[in-house]
């Protein structure tokens, strides 16, 4: 959530080692970026859903014989999951997102003493790289009420589903991934966002089970 088409060096990295492999990357962003002001206003999982729909559409009718993948990292699994998977050969969820506790949520975004909070108005966020992500209320009600074990489950039946997990994420717990059926599921170390360390690794993982 709230972060640009690069997700924070994790995208472009994939987009580099797909380049070096002959696969052709489709980066694209989800929220709106207002420079001056270094705003990211964040869209609803309904609404970043329509949007990857018509990515996936125009990508199908483009390369009509080639093999559309979808890597998403954490929110964006939902939102995946949220599209109609038909065209696409495989959804490759990066940490993907479970429920987290509402309390559990406003205790971390409550650690940063310049960040607002109002879950039915507008909440602003303060970001370490110096941008304010700007959240809305629809955005949270759906947070809330999405079911992932669900979504997951219906997407497996679309499309082969890959969900990647971090042992040591501090944000997700995935103890419900026993609910998800037929689905692959790798358990491999790293932090949420499989920095440092972690990134070479997960970037193999996701090379391998491309061309798998």
């Amino acid at each position: 959530m709230g972060v640009r088409k690069d997700n924070r060096g994790l995208f472009t990295e994939l987009a580099e080692a797909f380049g070096d492999r002959g696969i052709k990357s489709i980066p694209f962003n989800y929220d709106k970026f207002d420079p001056k002001t270094k705003e990211i206003f964040v869209g609803s999982f309904s609404d970043n859903s329509q949007t990857l729909q018509l990515i996936i559409n125009k990508t199908f009718k483009e390369y009509p014989n080639s093999k559309i993948v979808i890597v998403a990292h954490s929110q964006g699994g939902i939102t995946a999951a949220l599209c109609d998977l038909k065209k696409v050969s495989q959804l490759i969820a990066v940490s993907p997102f479970f429920h987290t506790k509402m309390s559990d949520v406003l205790r971390r975004y409550s650690k940063n003493p310049q960040n607002q909070i109002n879950l039915t108005g507008t909440t602003r966020r303060k970001r370490s790289d110096g941008t304010t992500t700007i959240i809305k209320a629809k955005y949270w009600k759906e947070r809330f009420e999405i079911d992932p074990i669900n979504k997951f489950n219906n997407a497996a039946v679309q499309t082969l589903l890959t969900l990647i997990c971090p042992l040591q994420d501090e944000i997700m717990d995935y103890t419900d991934l026993k609910e998800i059926k037929r689905a692959r599921i790798i358990n491999i170390d790293g932090d949420h966002d499989f920095s440092k360390q972690y990134r070479k690794m997960l970037i193999e993982i996701i090379i391998r089970e491309l061309v798998a």
